[in-house]
């Protein structure tokens, strides 16, 4: 199944709803665009993937190239919508350790506005 990304943006902030697979086959997409937004200055980037129906060890790598790349510019990536099955692929890669996992878009925007707050 292939990888869809819809892209939305909430103040400063970039949300991408992905639908689909995850995977070796449609990482390399995701990546790709990671990567343009953050070359392009977005620091604060939510992934929704509510509507993932899974996802591999590449899927998971994209993803943590994209957080590599943001700490060097103090940005940061959100995950909302976790399905029980992606939840435990993040849980048995103690992922959940690693990325700010939130129940919904609301409480993510909300912590990002928060994690300003904080700076200033």
């Amino acid at each position: 199944m292939p990888l869809h990304i819809q892209e939305r943006n909430i103040r400063d902030i970039v949300i991408m709803d992905l639908y689909g697979n995850l995977d070796f086959n449609t990482a390399p997409e995701l990546k790709v665009k990671l990567d343009s937004l953050i070359k392009f200055g977005h620091q604060k980037i939510i992934i929704n993937l509510a509507r993932v129906d899974f996802i591999d060890s590449t899927g998971v790598g994209s993803l943590m190239y994209a957080l590599k790349l943001l700490d060097t510019t103090m940005g940061d990536i959100k995950i909302i919508g976790l399905s029980p099955q992606n939840q435990n692929v993040f849980s048995v890669l103690e992922l959940d350790r690693v990325f700010s996992i939130l129940n919904s878009e609301t409480q993510a925007i909300s912590s990002f506005l928060e994690d300003d707050a904080t700076l200033h």
